[in-house]
């Protein structure tokens, strides 16, 4: 058995897949750069013909949709009533209007506009029969994390059959099985603030996902900072004690959702929320520096430095 690993970049992060097998394990990760892109075609918020934004398009209309799509919107609708609305996938008016207009890697300085209401995430309608959708007249989806969250868990569940395997994907990751002679992948989170080691854990037939405002920060042309992370009931970039948030749990896109939900609702009332979730854990590194974690977090980590 060898481990056989494929990095590349798609969906605006590194991605790196790792599977142990006793096949040719080049053959097997060989497609996945297309299979990920033949998913962010589809997905994209940047991309104006992408099936998601030509449902943007039609925005108070019901329209039918291939069953990646469908998928995702399910997850995404089912991932606001989790989090009572904490994570709402109808954010895009408002993060364009805050300047996050284009991928973050070419995201220059954006003029500041006043924030934009989010539309209810109730309003988000699924027809199950024909996989149709129609979404609030005046307002947009974006998948972002939820859409990485679930293409990390298919591909996961894609290779699963053949040996135990890790996808990340920009900090979303799926593990199925172990290698040979471990409990689990070793993963390592690092510290936000000098990247370096903060814990490393046991991952196995789970899913850790890491969100923040460390990352995709922009300042406007007035000098005003902005992050990615929208509060819905503002319609602006959220205001929080939290720098980044760590989340542990058997789905990739709930998981997703919770870290947006622990990092809206701050970093105590979050993990203290947090805990009344089924099978979640998390852990939360301020944006004073301390770090804080769940029970259940707590008992996974192999070693600790600062918790």
């Amino acid at each position: 058995m060898t481990i056989t690993m494929l990095s590349f970049r798609a969906m605006g992060c590194g991605i790196t897949v790792q599977l142990e097998t006793d096949m040719d394990g080049d053959a097997l990760l060989s497609d996945i750069p297309a299979q990920v892109e033949a998913v962010e075609a589809r997905l994209s918020r940047f991309r104006p013909q992408s099936e998601l934004m030509l449902l943007n398009a039609q925005a108070g209309t019901w329209v039918e949709t291939s069953p990646v799509l469908f998928e995702n919107i399910s997850a995404a609708k089912h991932a606001a009533r989790l989090t009572e609305g904490r994570y709402n996938p109808l954010v895009l008016p408002a993060l364009l209007a805050s300047g996050y207009t284009r991928s973050f890697d070419h995201i220059e300085q954006p003029d500041a506009t006043q924030p934009v209401p989010v539309a209810d995430w109730h309003g988000i309608e699924l027809m199950q029969t024909i996989q149709a959708v129609r979404i609030p007249a005046g307002s947009a989806l974006d998948l972002g994390g939820i859409a990485k969250g679930w293409m990390a868990a298919r591909l996961a569940d894609t290779l699963a059959p053949y040996g135990a395997c890790l996808v990340n994907m920009g900090g979303d990751m799926v593990a199925r099985g172990a290698p040979q002679g471990y409990p689990g992948w070793d993963v390592r989170l690092d510290d936000p603030a000098n990247q370096q080691p903060l814990v490393t854990l046991w991952l196995r037939d789970a899913c850790l996902v890491t969100s923040g405002v460390d990352y995709r920060r922009w300042t406007t042309a007035d000098g005003m900072q902005r992050h990615h992370i929208i509060d819905p009931r503002s319609g602006a970039p959220a205001e929080t004690d939290v720098l980044t948030v760590t989340v542990q749990h058997p789905h990739a896109p709930t998981a997703e959702a919770y870290a947006k939900a622990v990092l809206l609702r701050g970093a105590e009332a979050g993990l203290n929320w947090l805990q009344t979730q089924w099978n979640a854990a998390g852990l939360v590194v301020r944006q004073d520096g301390a770090v804080l974690a769940t029970p259940y977090f707590a008992n996974l980590v192999q070693e600790r430095t600062l918790v």
